[in-house]
């Protein structure tokens, strides 16, 4: 394994605090907002989940050359190992949280890892407590049906003509999600899913192929242009639809949430938000690209996707604690929090904070004491460290989840 000062030592900075600006948003969301960065013109689940995908697309260079069994075993490792051991983990904490909060062993029901295995086929995620994992079996679903299709066509692809019918299977699984997939059966979320996030996939190598040099070529002015535009069009948008948050969507896991009555909706959502965020990082992003924060933080969204849920239940066994034996703590409902792992503490909007900072800082933390351990003298290093750019930030990017 690479050691510490390596992992926060990454090349491709541009994208790396894009990964970090994703996983920010993603805890920030979850903590029903903190900051909104520009959220109530492009919120966050209107895009940030087609941006990790888009991400792995600028990094995925599969061709009718890969070897398909190498390349899959590779994602085997950098993404199931990963989701199975922190899924085990989440288990873990969730099981001595559960304990904690109720006075009670929880007990495993007849059946249970059969329960478990289905919702993590199926949703993604196989517990509550980790229920923001399901985007991993996704991506690892998506990257190996665009390795298939890219092994058996690769030689007459063609990444634009591959967009356009990407896109329209996008839309047909939104249309499909939308009026049809309450009566269907669960096992056809995984392949909505594919359909859904394979046009950002591509999106992701266009970008690389084609526009971003032209791109970061673009003047300041433009930059500045193109930024207040995308704001304007989302703002138009959402005079428009029936109710201004339909530009977003909500439980992709579930294929839940296309509130808008326009399936095309979510793909533009998600373009808007895209080169956004894309054009703003590279605007005024370079503060960010030698941040040793940002790129241990980008390092690790997989972490962090993973247990920043678990670390807000932590903060509430801590506020039990102290509102059962220490200090009554105004407005800190025990019957909610004992039932729910989504309670926060109503005393304040501002204690939304101290959530964010648990939900980021714990899991870095945790992983940071793993790679301390894992750096100790004596230890067998398994894992050299990469040494091109791409391969780097690649590497990088599916360790930390995308």
């Amino acid at each position: 394994m690479s050691s510490i000062a390596e992992r926060r030592n990454k090349t491709n900075k541009k994208f790396m605090a894009l990964s970090a600006l994703g996983i920010f948003m993603v805890v920030d969301h979850h903590t029903f907002i903190t900051f909104n960065f520009f959220g109530d013109f492009i919120p966050y689940n209107s895009f940030f989940m087609p941006m990790f995908v888009f991400i792995s697309g600028y990094f995925n260079k599969v061709d009718s050359e890969t070897k398909l069994l190498p390349y899959i075993w590779k994602k085997i490792k950098s993404l199931l190992i990963p989701y199975v051991f922190l899924s085990a983990l989440a288990f873990g904490l969730q099981f001595l949280i559960d304990w904690y909060k109720t006075g009670e062993v929880p007990s495993v029901p007849d059946g249970y890892m059969k329960y478990l295995l289905e919702r993590a086929v199926t949703i993604g995620s196989s517990i509550s407590i980790a229920e923001p994992m399901w985007f991993v079996i996704s991506l690892f679903a998506v990257l190996v049906v665009y390795a298939l299709l890219k092994k058996c066509l690769g030689k007459i692809w063609n990444s634009f003509v591959a967009l356009g019918i990407f896109t329209c299977l996008h839309v047909f699984s939104v249309d499909y999600s939308m009026n049809l997939l309450e009566d269907a059966s669960p096992y056809f979320l995984l392949p909505l899913k594919i359909l859904f996030f394979l046009p950002f996939l591509e999106m992701g190598i266009i970008y690389r192929k084609y526009l971003e040099k032209k791109h970061e070529a673009m003047p300041v002015g433009g930059k500045i242009a193109l930024l207040f535009g995308l704001l304007i069009m989302n703002m138009v948008r959402m005079l428009y639809l029936p109710v201004p948050y339909d530009v977003a969507f909500d439980a992709l896991g579930e294929m839940m949430g296309f509130t808008s009555p326009f399936t095309i909706t979510p793909m533009v959502s998600s373009i808007v938000g895209i080169l956004f965020w894309l054009t703003l990082v590279d605007l005024i992003g370079k503060p960010l690209y030698e941040s040793k924060f940002v790129n241990y933080m980008s390092a690790n969204t997989f972490w962090i996707m993973g247990l920043h849920i678990a670390f807000f239940n932590i903060v509430n066994c801590i506020l039990m604690f102290i509102n059962n034996n220490l200090i009554g703590l105004k407005y800190f409902n025990v019957e909610l929090f004992q039932i729910t792992e989504w309670y926060f503490w109503d005393l304040s909007p501002n204690l939304k904070l101290l959530y964010l900072v648990a939900g980021i800082l714990g899991p870095l933390g945790l992983k940071w004491i793993c790679d301390l351990i894992c750096s100790l003298p004596g230890r067998k290093q398994v894992e050299e460290p990469e040494k091109t750019e791409t391969k780097d930030a690649e590497k990088t990017l599916e360790t930390g989840m995308v």
